[in-house]
């Protein structure tokens, strides 16, 4: 299934952004990023993505709301989240969340998560 998935990872942390970005493009993902939930939820009113990867923490909108956002308004897109705070990955699934890493992570643990999402 790798190269037929689009994903947009959703994280303040510019490090963590590219890093991600990096790897998913050596793995035939075509993968774009953006700073927060808000900006997100633009681009996502011009691009289909059939994936995407959000952290927890962020400014402007955590990533708890930007998920039931995309939820609501995205229902065919599968939605990842992540944080370094093992005590939401609840909250993400309990908010529409397919799945959840906690930073930090092996790559190839991700790449597996990744995979194993259902796009709808």
């Amino acid at each position: 299934m790798t190269g037929e998935k689009k994903i947009l990872v959703v994280d303040d942390d510019d490090l963590i952004r590219e890093l991600i970005c990096h790897f998913l493009a050596r793995s035939s993902f075509e993968a774009h990023s953006v700073n927060d939930g808000p900006e997100a939820i633009e681009f996502l009113e011009k691009r289909h993505f059939d994936i995407i990867i959000t952290d927890y923490s962020m400014p402007r909108m955590d990533g708890l709301e930007f998920t039931r956002i995309v939820r609501d308004r995205y229902p065919r897109t599968a939605v990842i989240g992540m944080s370094a705070f093992e005590t939401v990955e609840h909250d993400f699934l309990e908010a529409g969340a397919h799945a959840f890493f906690q930073k930090p992570f092996f790559l190839r643990d991700m790449l597996s998560v990744i995979n194993s999402v259902h796009v709808p």
